[in-house]
């Protein structure tokens, strides 16, 4: 019973980041789900990108209603990021699955690009210039962003956000809040797909993926709602914080197993 409520109250705390930061949220339910929920590895990255679905769905209708959303640039993303998700989920059931080290290593890495950058805009208060101005070659450029974030959703279970969140403003000219809505929209399409690949492959726990999957549709509405009250550059830090935690600990344990 503890462990039904512990996964509802991650999806819950997952949906609401993802709201807020324009993640899937995966970057707390991967390392719950592992860690608390005893789940490998593998089966973990399937379980957590099938609940960053439910996030990336609910978030994007959030921001949808409240006009936070660039239909035309949140397509290009989903476009290319169909295309890598399959090439990511094909990477992972050949090779990475059956090689927990190197999976650990490349979450340990990605979380760490993920508090460097979540870091360096917290303590320099540093953000990306807002133009209003879409770049001359965006579309191309954010459909091979949506191609690589692809890849790496089908490899890690990860939506992608840290990345796509900071380049929908430099090369769409978006307030923050709109490249937070059309990120969480392209993310969908792409989660959907990888997640339903990794189901097949056998690496979803379902009934656990969809009580987070639950606490993400409560999480990102509270997110959504809430996102104009809240102390960004506090909120970054913590969460630096914390990812710097885990990549630690993920690349502990990859190195431990070489």
């Amino acid at each position: 019973m503890l462990d039904y409520i512990i996964t509802l109250l991650v999806g819950i705390v997952a949906g609401g980041l993802g709201s807020i930061l324009g993640v899937g949220g995966g970057v707390v339910m991967l390392p719950v789900s592992e860690h608390l929920l005893g789940l490998n590895t593998p089966m973990a990255v399937g379980t957590t990108l099938f609940a960053v679905m439910f996030t990336a769905m609910t978030g994007a209708l959030a921001h949808y209603r409240q006009g936070n959303v660039q239909i035309n640039n949140a397509l290009l993303l989903a476009a290319g990021g169909l295309l890598g998700v399959f090439f990511g989920s094909h990477i992972f059931n050949l090779y990475l699955s059956k090689n927990t080290v190197w999976l650990s290593l490349l979450l340990g890495f990605l979380f760490l690009t993920m508090a460097y950058r979540m870091g360096k805009e917290a303590f320099n208060n540093e953000q990306p210039e807002i133009t209003g101005q879409q770049s001359k070659y965006s579309a191309l450029v954010l459909m091979l962003l949506g191609v690589i974030i692809g890849i790496l959703t089908g490899v890690a279970g990860l939506g992608g956000g840290f990345l796509m969140v900071p380049a929908m403003i430099w090369l769409t000219g978006a307030t923050p809040f709109q490249a937070v809505g059309t990120t969480l929209l392209a993310m969908f399409p792409t989660a959907a797909v990888g997640a339903f690949t990794k189901l097949s492959q056998g690496y979803v726990d379902l009934p656990v993926a969809l009580l987070m999957g639950v606490g993400t549709i409560i999480g990102t509405q509270i997110g959504a709602r809430t996102l104009h009250l809240i102390n960004q550059r506090l909120f970054r830090i913590i969460f630096t914080i914390l990812l710097c935690y885990l990549a630690i600990n993920y690349l502990y344990t990859g190195v431990s197993g070489l």
